[in-house]
């Protein structure tokens, strides 16, 4: 039961720096193009993360798109650590070593996330509307989590809509997991 715990708090732990981190490259809407001095986005406020901006120039467009390809890189990133921590763990079979346990809640997310994880790592990361792989990845992400796209190129990571519950139910599944083992 303590090792539950352990990778529990674990994955909490990642979830916790991952929003500090965001909370200073959060994703910026082109309403911002000329200011510069705001605060971050309302969704790292409310959760204790509170940081101020104060730019020498003004935002432009460019800014921005640099700013939120930063954002996007650090939630890959947290796809892929969360991936290799729960494989580290065995708690999810490395590729081509078994199948994920579909008699677990949040088995599907947990497939999600491995298969994810893997475009992430060894294709482009850009989802790829004539690959049928990618094009099945992308449509059941959007199905499964109920997402909105705003870019046909790139696949729906944002944290609120996809991060948080996809962590939500990947805990889930390793409490059935771990349970499981222990019998």
């Amino acid at each position: 039961m303590k090792y539950m715990k352990d990778i529990i708090l674990q994955i909490e732990r990642q979830w916790e720096d991952l929003l500090r981190v965001r909370s200073t490259f959060p994703t910026m809407k082109n309403n911002l193009i000329g200011l510069q001095k705001f605060s971050t986005a309302p969704y790292y406020q409310i959760k204790g993360h509170k940081v101020e901006f104060q730019f020498s120039k003004p935002l432009t467009s460019e800014k921005i798109d640099e700013i939120n390809q930063i954002g996007r890189w650090i939630n890959e990133s947290y796809v892929i650590r969360l991936c290799a921590f729960l494989e580290y763990h065995g708690i999810i079979p490395k590729e081509g070593k078994g199948r994920i346990n579909q008699s677990l809640n949040g088995h599907e997310e947990v497939d999600i996330l491995r298969r994810l994880r893997n475009e992430l790592l060894h294709h482009s990361g850009q989802y790829d509307s004539g690959d049928p792989d990618s094009c099945k990845l992308f449509n059941r992400m959007v199905d499964h989590f109920s997402l909105t796209t705003e870019s046909m190129t790139k696949y729906p990571i944002q944290i609120d809509g996809f991060l948080h519950p996809l962590k939500n139910t990947c805990k889930l599944y390793v409490q059935g997991y771990l349970e499981l083992s222990e019998q």
